[in-house]
């Protein structure tokens, strides 16, 4: 008889198999239809950055969109100090001035969180297309070019970038490096099958008139750019993505700032969920039959996963203490390891990992060569494997929690949200 725990395995390593073979037919029949290019006549663009307490970032922000290849008469740049504490908005002033054969005007205002910081810009912006970068990124000098080309269609009501963590360091930094990488070759399949449910904060662009016809940045849990891209499937709004226009974050070097950044995320997902049900239906073709329902199902098999993880190690934990105190807790009398270089595991299960491990491998490598990546990435990927699947049952725990038993009220801080 199969054990529970073999049928888990069986359950979440065929889940990995279909989501990650289809992803993969997915793009490879899309190859040929890969959009790649620059707009030649080039239309008005603003772009937004709310700041918070960003005197240490705004100016490397401002910088790298004054590098932008695109005629500047065309482009607004538009700094908004959310009420920070800090010189912020003197950082920011003081580059405007500097730099005066750029659109740049800096305003400050009293503290309403990110999406009133944007409304604010969108309500005094020029440009035809209107697009937010976060204070703590930058872009590359070709992006915005690259993303305005997919804007020739018209049914297209938003463009997402390939977004990268810049220079990892620690632990953390380079899980964080490998989950983003992943992120290109994502948000590049979501894009293909029409279900793309995120605009990312750092540099995503929209058409105004959607927001003419549809409203202005709503407060949506603090996850304004998840609410956005939501509404904008609703309405039947294609939301394309420019594999090429590279934007660049810093990637937390704190646990606690890292839990608190996904707890906003993950807690802002399920809350906007909720305040858009009705995507859950054959309506929205792939992303309410496939995408988010698979999301959920990847969710639900790793946190089960990850109790079964944890039982099994306190399981074991206690019979290797049962069996030291057998003999009085001699160590060297216990066999703590069993290993027969002459024995291959040739057990389907066994068999369905080491495909699942050629599968991940196979997209990562994918995703590094979209992201045209030239750096080594074994040991952020190791890193990555052993740690990510612990880390996000974990995050995803925690937000199940803050949504059902947490009353606190989502906040816009620091490169974080707190409940």
């Amino acid at each position: 008889m199969i054990s529970f725990g073999d049928s888990l395995i069986y359950v979440t390593t065929f889940f990995g198999l279909f989501t990650s073979i289809y992803f993969l037919m997915t793009l490879f029949e899309a190859r040929n239809r890969l959009k790649f290019g620059e707009c030649v006549d080039c239309p008005s663009v603003s772009v937004c950055i709310p700041c918070f307490n960003e005197e240490s970032t705004v100016e490397k922000t401002l910088r790298s969109l004054c590098k932008l290849d695109y005629d500047p008469r065309k482009l607004e740049i538009i700094v908004v100090d959310d009420g920070s504490s800090d010189k912020t908005y003197l950082k920011a002033l003081n580059f405007a001035k500097r730099n005066k054969d750029h659109n740049i005007r800096v305003f400050k205002k009293s503290n309403g969180g990110k999406h009133t910081a944007v409304n604010y810009a969108l309500e005094r912006s020029h440009g035809e297309f209107f697009g937010v970068l976060d204070a703590d990124s930058f872009v590359d000098k070709h992006a915005l070019k690259r993303m305005m080309k997919l804007f020739e269609d018209k049914n297209v009501m938003a463009v997402t970038p390939s977004m990268l963590v810049h220079n990892p360091k620690n632990i953390l930094q380079r899980v964080q490096y490998i989950e983003y990488l992943m992120g290109v070759f994502l948000r590049k399949v979501f894009a293909q099958l029409g279900s793309q449910h995120v605009t990312p904060g750092p540099f995503s662009f929209f058409r105004k008139t959607f927001f003419e016809k549809h409203g202005n940045y709503h407060e949506a849990h603090l996850t304004e750019d998840i609410e956005m891209a939501l509404r904008i499937q609703k309405y039947g709004g294609v939301i394309e993505n420019a594999l090429d226009a590279f934007v660049f974050t810093s990637g937390l070097r704190s646990f606690n700032s890292l839990y608190k950044q996904r707890l906003r995320w993950y807690y802002g997902f399920i809350r906007n969920l909720v305040d858009y049900k009705e995507l859950f239906s054959r309506k929205h073709g792939n992303l309410g039959v496939l995408v988010l329902p698979a999301s959920f199902t990847s969710v639900v098999l790793v946190i089960i996963f990850l109790f079964y993880s944890l039982f099994n190690i306190l399981k074991n934990l206690v019979n290797k203490l049962m069996n030291l105190y057998a003999v009085n807790f001699d160590i060297f009398q216990l066999r703590w390891f069993d290993f027969d270089g002459f024995f291959v595991n040739t057990n389907s299960l066994a068999v369905l990992g080491f495909i699942s491990l050629a599968l991940v491998i196979i997209i990562i490598v994918i995703a590094k060569r979209l992201s045209q990546e030239k750096k080594s990435i074994s040991f952020s990927y190791v890193l990555f494997m052993l740690t990510y699947w612990i880390l996000f049952g974990f995050w995803w725990l925690a937000s199940i929690f803050a949504v059902f038993f947490r009353r606190g009220k989502v906040k816009w801080g620091h490169k974080s949200g707190e409940l």
